[in-house]
C-alpha cells in the first residue's frame, strides 16, 4: 500500500532522488589513481593556462589602454565589460553544455580567447577594445564553467573535494606567474605585444589540451 509505519505515504519522487545523490556520491576515483591518468593532467594544465592568460590580463589592461593614451575610466570600463561579459559566458555556455556536451563547447571558448588575444595585440581604437574585452569575458566564463564540470564528469564525486584542492592550485600557479610574467616582458621591451603574444600561446596549448580529454563529448 505504500504506507510508512505512522500510516503516511512516502514521497516516491524524494525517494528517487536520494537514491540519485547516493550513487552519484559514490562514484568516481580517488587522488592517486586520478594523478596516473592523463585526462588529470590535461586538465590541471588547461586551467593553469586559462589563469595565466586572465591574470595576466586582469593586471595589465588598465596600464595598457591608458599608456594608449585613454582615461582611467575608460581602462576600467574594459574590465568591467570583461566582468560582466563573464558572467553571460557561464549562463549561456552552461545551458549549451547540457544539451551538446562539454568538450566542443570548451574547445570553442578557448579559441574564442585565443582570437581575442590576438586582436588585443593590434588593436588601438577603444571600441575594438570594449569588443575585445566582451569577447574575452564571454570565452572564460565558458571555458573556466566548462573545465570545472569536466573534473566531475572525468573523475566523479566521491573524491572531488581532494581532486579540486589539487586542481585549485594549478590556478593559483597561473594566477602567480601570469601577472610576472606581464611585467617582466613589459620591464624588458617596454612593450605589452610580448607579453599578449604569450597569452596566446598559453590559449592555443589549453584549446589543444581541451580537445584531447577523452571519455567526455
Amino acid at each position: 500500500m505504500e504506507l510508512l509505519p505512522d500510516g503516511e505515504r512516502s514521497n516516491a519522487n524524494q525517494d528517487a532522488l536520494s537514491i540519485e545523490v547516493r550513487t552519484v556520491q559514490s562514484t568516481g576515483i580517488d587522488l592517486l589513481h586520478a594523478l596516473k591518468t592523463q585526462q588529470f593532467w590535461f586538465l590541471g594544465s588547461i586551467w593553469l593556462l586559462i589563469s595565466f592568460c586572465l591574470h595576466l590580463l586582469y593586471v595589465h589592461i588598465i596600464p595598457y589602454v591608458v599608456d594608449m593614451g585613454y582615461s582611467p575610466m575608460d581602462a576600467a570600463f574594459v574590465l568591467s565589460l570583461i566582468g560582466g561579459a563573464n558572467i553571460i559566458g557561464r549562463l549561456t555556455i552552461g545551458r549549451v553544455s547540457d544539451t551538446i556536451g562539454r568538450r566542443s563547447p570548451a574547445v570553442a571558448c578557448a579559441s574564442l580567447q585565443v582570437a581575442t588575444l590576438l586582436w588585443l595585440m593590434w588593436a588601438r581604437e577603444l571600441w575594438m577594445l570594449y569588443g575585445i574585452a566582451i569577447v574575452f569575458g564571454f570565452g572564460f566564463g565558458g571555458v573556466d564553467l566548462l573545465v570545472t564540470t569536466l573534473i566531475g564528469d572525468v573523475f566523479g564525486t566521491r573524491r572531488i573535494g581532494t581532486i579540486m584542492g589539487f586542481m585549485s592550485a594549478c590556478w593559483g600557479i597561473g594566477a602567480a606567474i601570469g601577472p610576472a610574467t606581464g611585467g617582466f616582458a613589459f620591464d624588458i621591451t617596454g612593450s605589452y605585444f610580448i607579453a599578449f603574444g604569450v597569452g596566446v600561446a598559453a590559449m592555443v596549448i589549453a584549446t589543444l589540451f581541451a580537445g584531447r580529454i577523452k571519455g567526455i563529448r
